[in-house]
């Protein structure tokens, strides 16, 4: 379902409520992006959660990493979220798997994430979408796998990503959830805001013979895209719901 509000702090709010709600599942397990777009959902979160007890049975399971970067530096997706979600909800480090980026064996961390998945299926994915229509790290051409992988980074998303770091980042590779251990979630969220997305978004919607990873969450039940009027001026069919 496409959902149009008219501010991004609406959609942040819109976005807290379905996560807090979330927090009332027996086992919740959330998959989480990074960077820009969810940081005041993940402020808003933080202000309710903080103040229940259910927080503290919430586990993370990461999303994806930077290759080559460590786990604690300035704009790795951990530290990202570390300083916009995990430290002001009180979301201690024994709640949280992640995938090391510094590791030696990238396969063996693929394999970590894939295992704890199959034994603890997510029930709340919050994702953002990538200039290029990326979904986590997986770009535009990558297959629908159902398994974690080691991707090579687009030109754009290396260039893009630059704005996270403080000095210039060598970045070559990540790692990843498959786009189907996404859609298998119990419930996603995709967020786009901000004008400077509307081009994406023009593609994702209106275009369906562009094949970007974006549009492989489209049309399922438990799926659904959460826009603010700037990221969706160029949107063209029925808004639903």
């Amino acid at each position: 379902m496409l959902k149009i509000f008219e501010k991004e702090e609406e959609v942040a709010e819109a976005i807290a409520n379905v996560m807090a709600a979330s927090l009332k599942e027996d086992y919740p397990l959330f998959c989480l992006a990074s960077g820009s777009t969810p940081q005041k959902s993940y402020q808003r979160f933080a202000l309710q959660a903080k103040h229940t007890d259910n927080v503290r049975k919430l586990r993370i399971v990461s999303l994806d990493e930077w290759v080559g970067i460590e786990k604690e530096s300035e704009g790795s997706c951990y530290q990202m979220l570390q300083r916009d979600l995990f430290s002001p909800a009180g979301i201690e480090p024994d709640q949280i798997l992640f995938y090391d980026g510094m590791s030696d064996d990238l396969q063996q961390e693929c394999e970590k994430i894939d295992a704890y998945i199959k034994e603890h299926p997510i029930t709340f994915s919050l994702m953002g979408v990538g200039m290029n229509g990326h979904i986590g790290l997986n770009e535009p051409g990558t297959p629908l796998l159902d398994h974690s992988s080691v991707v090579d980074l687009s030109n754009e998303t290396k260039t893009t990503a630059q704005k996270y770091f403080e000095e210039p980042a060598t970045l070559t590779k990540g790692i990843t959830l498959g786009l189907n251990q996404v859609i298998a979630s119990k419930k996603v969220i995709v967020a786009i805001t901000g004008r400077h997305k509307a081009d994406i978004v023009k593609e994702i919607f209106n275009r369906p013979e562009a094949g970007l990873p974006a549009q492989e969450l489209l049309h399922h039940d438990h799926i659904d895209f959460y826009l603010d009027t700037e990221a969706a001026k160029h949107i063209t069919q029925k808004v639903e719901g």
